[in-house]
């Protein structure tokens, strides 16, 4: 993990100068593309659209229904299942204060990104398209951000940009929480649900969130005199508070 200090005194989570920029300057440029999609609104309608094979295959079909409702609870799975494996390994220690700030990522940017869907009232794809798509059911709530994108993008994002390589294991867990979330974005599409606009601006949403979440989590760190041992325990802790979440994920 980039500048990580971890001693006897205080745990602490620090991201660099350049990273901080370029996570700002990326999630710009995705709420940009997405409010430029949905004002072209033929390319974001066309995605959409050209999603109907994927309906006339039960095997891609049950594969994208599998993926939007139990992906992120597979990336919550791989968090509790990393804990387990790497908690007691000194050579993971650096990357330890990183799983409390996924899980304030994922709250805060979840909570965001659903009231800002309320607020920006986007109808679904199959509102607006309705006769040149296959999907006809009509999602209770708005399209814009994809909730989907935001939770998913806010559980991979702080693990995949902040935790340190410290071996094989850390790297094969960025590449499947990343590509889960990704899937689990494609998914939306694939299924109808939303717009590629609506995908970008979700993950816009969890990437911006993930910079506030860092003043959050070093101000609560700092607020308890987190040291080592505290986190060890709290971290005992929220392996089962990840399974929790896992289940709870896989049920909406």
């Amino acid at each position: 993990m980039e500048e990580m200090n971890i001693n006897a005194e205080q745990v602490r989570i620090t991201i660099s100068r350049n990273k901080s920029i370029f996570i700002l300057i990326s999630s710009v440029v995705f709420y940009l593309a997405a409010l430029l999609l949905w004002n072209q609104r033929g390319l974001d309608a066309a995605i959409v659209i050209k999603q109907n094979f994927i309906f006339s295959n039960q095997y891609y079909l049950q594969a994208a229904r599998l993926i939007s409702k139990y992906g992120m609870g597979l990336i919550s799975l791989s968090f509790a299942i990393l804990l387990f494996i790497t908690q007691k390994d000194v050579k993971h220690r650096i990357n330890q204060p990183i799983f409390f700030f996924i899980l304030i990522s994922f709250g805060l940017g979840s909570i965001a990104g659903d009231l800002l869907k309320e607020v920006v009232d986007r109808a679904r794809p199959v509102v607006e398209l309705s006769g040149q798509i296959i999907q006809t059911k009509v999602p209770g709530s708005p399209s814009f951000p994809s909730g989907h994108a935001t939770k998913s993008m806010a559980l991979a994002l702080p693990f995949v940009l902040i935790a340190s390589n410290t071996g094989t294991i850390t790297k094969l867990f960025k590449v499947v929480t990343l590509l889960l979330a990704m899937l689990v974005c494609y998914s939306r599409i694939a299924l109808q649900k939303h717009y590629l606009s609506d995908i970008l601006a979700g993950a816009g949403t969890a990437l911006l969130f993930l910079l506030i979440v860092v003043w959050v989590v070093n101000y609560f760190y700092r607020f308890q005199k987190m040291d080592e041992k505290k986190l060890y325990l709290m971290n005992k802790r929220l392996r089962f508070v990840f399974l929790g979440l896992a289940v709870v994920l896989c049920m909406i």
